[in-house]
């Protein structure tokens, strides 16, 4: 999988983008859903991140997802397309498969369409497989395309599963289809070769323009995490929905689904097909770096950080990088800021960065007692094992200094953190 491969869209670079050719017909347009990699029961083991923090994350997946199915239903959608990596095989609970089961249910009779990908291929120890799933959900099976006309409309759904964690035949290029007067969509995992990162393993390598086959109307993929539409020289109009929630820190920004309207042509004119991406996320990771340079005491900090709390109006998961050189009366407090601003956050990674206006060093070269301890927390400090016992010494260095000079200490502070 390809974690923010692309830079995601902004809210004001996202907008429906329509192909069109020959007049409008009178029918009402197809409705479909696409989305992908939603990867409900990914681990979310990272450094610095709470023990409780993946269990909330794998929550909000099952909001989100719950959320685009509310909406299949509402709308209604003639049909939704799963392009993969609906969860990952590896870790699926029970637990996920029953809601899994459930929320498919409660949409019927909304059909549901997954192509297994490689974090969810279709193999014969499987859910796929192995669960029975409710009678609106058709889950292809081969490494090959096959087709599913919907009796209802005149759509037929192409798709082809992953049979392992890497496809044994590739069926990119190999879709043919069939002039019968029906709207033709097809739903896959892979990776389109102008945007396969060099050190990333490519998965069901393929070309945009060997994929747009004569008569598809629309192609939904699914692998790569941000929104991506493929444009060239064919009539086919083809997306990566990209995931509905982002996953880490590479994937920061709103998130979203596709919905897609195909409207048949008079004449034989090829569809008209309008593809809608709509902001689904429940929490956005976000990056930020504050130049501590520009305060003079915490409150000024912790407002710069709060300022980010709100962005997009939806709950951060923020990793924050303290930066630049910081004055020494500001430097010693940043050890509790992470605990202030921790409620203004889904979660927040506040990561200093910063230079104490002090060279350390230097102060270590005097023949003073001042010297002997700067020169003695120094050689502490970069034996440290671990960041938290380097933060707590170089802290301890800071109110030495201060002490040294007839400043206030804050005692109270520096007993917490040797706690």
């Amino acid at each position: 999988m390809y974690l923010g491969l692309l830079a995601p869209y902004t809210a004001a670079e996202i907008t429906p983008i329509e192909t069109t050719q020959g007049p409008l017909a009178n029918a009402m347009p197809m409705k479909i859903i696409h989305t992908a990699d939603l990867h409900l029961d990914a681990s979310f083991a990272a450094a610095r991140m709470p023990r409780a923090f993946g269990s909330r994350r794998r929550q909000s997946l099952r909001d989100v997802f719950h959320a685009i199915l509310d909406r299949a239903a509402e709308w209604p959608a003639d049909a939704v397309l799963i392009a993969g990596d609906l969860f990952d095989q590896d870790r699926i609970t029970r637990d996920t498969i029953a809601f899994l089961r459930d929320e498919f249910a409660r949409v019927s009779p909304v059909p549901i369409f997954i192509a297994p990908g490689n974090h969810d291929p279709y193999t014969p120890d499987s859910p796929y497989a192995n669960e029975a799933w409710p009678v609106n959900v058709f889950i292809f099976t081969q490494p090959e395309w096959t087709a599913h006309k919907l009796k209802q409309t005149r759509l037929t759904i192409h798709g082809f599963a992953f049979d392992g964690p890497d496809i044994s035949q590739n069926p990119f290029g190999t879709l043919a289809i069939e002039d019968d007067g029906r709207i033709h969509v097809a739903l896959g995992h892979g990776s389109e070769k102008s945007h396969q990162p060099p050190e990333k393993q490519s998965y069901a390598p393929f070309d945009a323009q060997e994929a747009a086959v004569p008569g598809l109307a629309y192609l939904a993929l699914g692998h790569l995490h941000s929104v991506t539409p493929l444009k060239g020289d064919y009539a086919t109009t083809i997306y990566y929905a990209g995931a509905p929630e982002g996953h880490g820190f590479n994937e920061t920004g709103l998130r979203y689904y596709l919905e897609v309207e195909i409207e048949e042509q008079a004449e034989s004119a090829p569809p008209r097909v309008r593809v809608t991406p709509v902001p689904s996320s429940k929490a956005i990771y976000t990056v930020h770096a504050i130049d501590c340079g520009v305060f003079s005491n915490t409150h000024q900090l912790v407002e710069a950080i709060r300022s980010h709390a709100q962005d997009n109006g939806r709950d951060q998961i923020a990793r924050i990088n303290l930066i630049g050189q910081c004055p020494a009366e500001l430097h010693t407090e940043i050890a509790q800021i992470q605990e202030t601003i921790a409620d203004d956050f889904a979660f927040v990674d506040l990561i200093d960065e910063t230079v104490p206006c002090e060279d350390f060093a230097e102060l270590a070269t005097e023949n003073t007692s001042l010297g002997a301890f700067i020169q003695r927390v120094n050689d502490e400090i970069n034996d440290a094992p671990d960041q938290r016992q380097r933060a707590m010494l170089q802290r301890a260095r800071e109110l030495g200094l201060q002490a040294y000079r007839g400043k206030d200490v804050p005692v109270q502070n520096a007993e917490a953190d040797a706690l």
